[in-house]
């Protein structure tokens, strides 16, 4: 029978306490971590067949960038990807980090054990990509997209970790409920109603919580499709409302009268456009001085291909405090009873939008409703 191939991670300048720490979390997820030294590393990775790199950035008595710099000249390019650990790093540091050409960086104290599988698989997916000689390896030789997809590999890495652990806490809350129905069954009396409750709220967020992780799953080549991205609002909305999901909101559809051919994953660009809805539905939902309005659509380019086309999902609810804007995109900010959301629709939205290359913004005025348009990015396909 094949041995199952475990990647061989190389740990450069790894202090004896943390190395035990990094092989009590990669080793039992299938990944073989070895310990050398900087001035070694070159060695090491090319007679171990390495497929990782981790360095300490700050270790006492060793110079993190310099040996960076030297394993890349040793090696004769970026043939391994390098995941750099620190205990904490500024914005300053994240800039040296990545002007000087490494991959990743990733923050240790403390140390998230699954933000850390989530780095490393995804360097992993990096350098298969490099070796395929793919067009993901050529855009990340550009330091401005270097720096783009650092900042979204942190922000999914911490959401991943923030997604376990509340799973971990509805978990817990959905044993305590069982384990109150069935002690009442055995004692031959009904289970309680606020029981029972939770038992619903429970599932639901359950429920919730594998959609959005099967939302942000990896994107294969055949995921991939060219379509008129005119197609994706009606779609949307006519599921929405055929489920439930709009409310009393008076739905009006917005689309330009030439197509506008984009390639991209479309179920993941559905999925934005499904949390949108259903935030801008529950923002209208208590409103009773004025219309429950929501206008939905899209925009062309700009011509002078300043933007790509946009899409946009616009509100007359309650709108959004101006100190609250910034927080809307954080995992678990929410306003909803536990029932009608798990706080990560916008969250995993704004995710999903920066990895197709876009940006998700807000403007928001409290009493009058707010605008969230996803900016995509500019493609020259066309029809």
């Amino acid at each position: 029978m094949t041995a199952t191939y475990r990647p061989r991670v190389l740990a450069v300048d790894v202090g004896s306490s943390d190395m035990e720490r990094l092989c009590s979390i990669l080793a039992p997820a299938g990944y073989d971590v070895l310990p050398t030294s900087g001035k070694a590393a070159a060695a090491t990775a090319s007679r171990q067949s390495a497929d990782l790199v981790l360095l300490d950035v700050e270790r006492p008595g060793t110079d993190g960038l310099a040996t960076y710099r030297r394993l890349l000249a040793e090696l004769g390019g970026p043939a391994l990807p390098v995941l750099m650990l620190t205990p904490s790093a500024d914005r300053q540091t994240r800039r040296e980090v990545l002007e000087a050409g490494v991959d990743d960086l990733l923050i240790t104290e403390p140390l998230d054990p699954l933000e850390l599988k989530v780095r490393v698989h995804t360097l992993l997916e990096l350098k298969a990509h490099r070796e395929a000689g793919g067009m993901r390896a050529e855009a990340m030789l550009d330091p401005r997209k270097r720096w783009v997809e650092m900042e979204r590999l942190a922000r999914l890495g911490t959401l991943a970790a923030d997604v376990a652990q509340n799973l971990g806490r509805v978990g817990e809350g959905l044993q305590q409920a069982l384990a109150h129905v069935q002690s009442r069954a055995m004692q031959g009396l009904p289970p309680e109603v606020s029981e029972l409750k939770k038992l619903g709220v429970a599932g639901e967020q359950m429920r919730l919580h594998g959609q959005h992780l099967l939302s942000l799953g990896p994107t294969s080549p055949k995921d991939i499709q060219r379509f008129d991205l005119r197609e994706v609002v009606p779609v949307v909305v006519e599921r929405m409302r055929a489920a439930g999901r709009l409310g009393s909101a008076e739905v009006k559809v917005l689309l330009p009268r030439d197509p506008i051919a984009v390639v991209f994953n479309r179920r993941q660009l559905e999925q934005v456009l499904v949390e949108l809805l259903a935030n801008a539905a529950d923002a209208v939902e208590d409103v009773k001085d004025r219309p429950r309005r929501i206008h939905v659509g899209v925009e062309l380019p700009d011509i002078f291909g300043e933007f790509g086309p946009c899409m946009f999902v616009k509100d007359t609810g309650i709108g959004i405090f101006e100190d609250e804007v910034g927080a809307v995109f954080e995992p678990y900010y929410t306003t909803k009873a536990p029932e009608k959301g798990a706080g990560l629709g916008l969250t995993v939205a704004r995710a999903l939008v920066e990895a197709m290359g876009g940006k998700l913004t807000v403007v928001s005025r409290v009493n009058l409703g707010s605008t969230f348009t996803v900016e995509l990015p500019e493609q020259t396909s066309s029809w």
